[in-house]
């Protein structure tokens, strides 16, 4: 007789086609993607994406994603508290997994309906997503105080546990919540890049990307003020991807842009959906984020998977990099060290960074394989 399979429902603002909101969304899809077969997922999401359009999908019913899940891709007449209670009531999962902090709808509404329709055997697991980061609660601080002011006893409730995704997320959540918080770790479920293809690293122009939400947290700032000053005679080509969160951010990237060097040219490109990311990467020498945390570093790991090297700050997980060969990453509270692994960059020759991407490509793999990331959702939802 085979075992029956453990509903969990999953609540997040966002879900694919939706792609807007960045690696939450890849890390929730990747996630049900791998497991899909083991647990019976249904995902409750809106039917928007990031910006507010509506996805070209079916609304307020249960549809079937790729035979792993089951999603609900709630309208406006869904997404209050009354049609939250209501298809939590109606689904009655035995883990309702809440991804994210500062949602009414993916949040607070579970929470509270945990807290006023106590069932026993029903777990609650919290996925901050990297939003108890320092760096990610210095952004808007007083909104995001009082919000968790308010939050945190329902938070505390005695059936909800947390999900980190490494050590630094844990000592996070317990810094916010308490020692007694129960906490499982369990690492970010990556996209499986199955292009071979290699960048190309030689040409006259240096070529550089970053593919993130443009917002203030990614700090593309902090490299734009660098190559507003950059006096080399190399050309650089600097390639920004990424939806528009943040419009008076952008604003001021568009004013350092505006007096960039003559050498130096600034494309802003969009946004990009996911299944293009692998071939964009190959066109470039080097994939760059400053910034201020990540809980993983979805775009990090695929530029790694595409064979490119990476130079970040030392605000994310992926540390180390200068050891295993496969890029830089500077210390953000030193601006010297910033231009330290730029100019590195620079003098890098065609072969030096081709050796770097193929060290690269195997970190991704070496990742994957090690990570054990199976069995860790296995204890996480078990």
């Amino acid at each position: 007789m085979s075992k029956e399979k453990k509903r969990i429902l999953i609540t997040y603002d966002y879900f694919t086609p939706a792609f807007k909101a960045g690696g939450p969304i890849q890390s929730i899809t990747n996630m049900v993607r791998l497991l899909g077969t083991q647990f019976e997922f249904y995902v409750l999401v809106r039917n928007v994406d990031l910006d507010g359009t509506k996805l070209d999908v079916k609304c307020d019913e249960w549809l079937d994603f790729e035979g792993k899940a089951h999603v609900f891709y709630a309208s406006r007449k869904n997404t209050g508290f009354t049609g939250v209670n209501r298809l939590l009531k109606n689904l009655n999962p035995e883990i309702v997994y809440i991804n994210g902090l500062f949602s009414l709808f993916a949040t607070v509404f579970p929470l509270i309906f945990n807290a006023t329709h106590i069932r026993k055997g029903r777990r609650m697991i919290i996925a901050p997503r990297g939003m108890f980061q320092e760096g990610a609660l210095a952004l808007k601080a007083a909104k995001k105080k009082y919000f968790l002011m308010v939050l945190k006893p329902f938070m505390k409730v005695g059936n909800v546990a947390w999900h980190a995704t490494d050590e630094q997320e844990m000592k996070d959540v317990r810094r916010e919540i308490g020692e007694e918080a129960g906490i499982t770790i369990a690492g970010n479920v990556p996209a499986v890049i199955k292009e071979n293809t290699m960048p190309d690293f030689e040409g006259e122009a240096l070529r550089l990307v970053t593919i993130a939400l443009v917002a203030r947290k990614k700090n593309h700032l902090v490299l734009l003020e660098l190559l507003k000053d950059y006096k080399g005679k190399r050309q650089i080509i600097y390639d920004i991807y990424g939806p528009v969160k943040d419009k008076n951010y952008w604003q001021e990237c568009k004013q350092v842009i505006d007096e960039m060097s003559k050498n130096v040219e600034v494309n802003y490109r969009g946004a990009l959906e996911p299944v293009m990311v692998a071939e964009i990467l190959t066109g470039y020498h080097c994939y760059v984020l400053p910034t201020f945390g990540e809980n993983f570093g979805h775009s990090i790991y695929e530029a790694l998977a595409a064979g490119l090297p990476v130079m970040i700050s030392n605000k994310t997980p992926w540390q180390n990099l200068e050891e295993n060969g496969v890029g830089w990453v500077f210390d953000l509270d030193e601006k010297d060290d910033f231009v330290r692994v730029f100019e590195e960059l620079l003098k890098s020759t065609s072969e030096e960074l081709k050796n770097k991407g193929e060290a690269a490509k195997q970190l991704a793999e070496r990742y994957l394989s090690d990570a054990g990331l199976e069995e860790s959702y296995d204890e996480l939802f078990g």
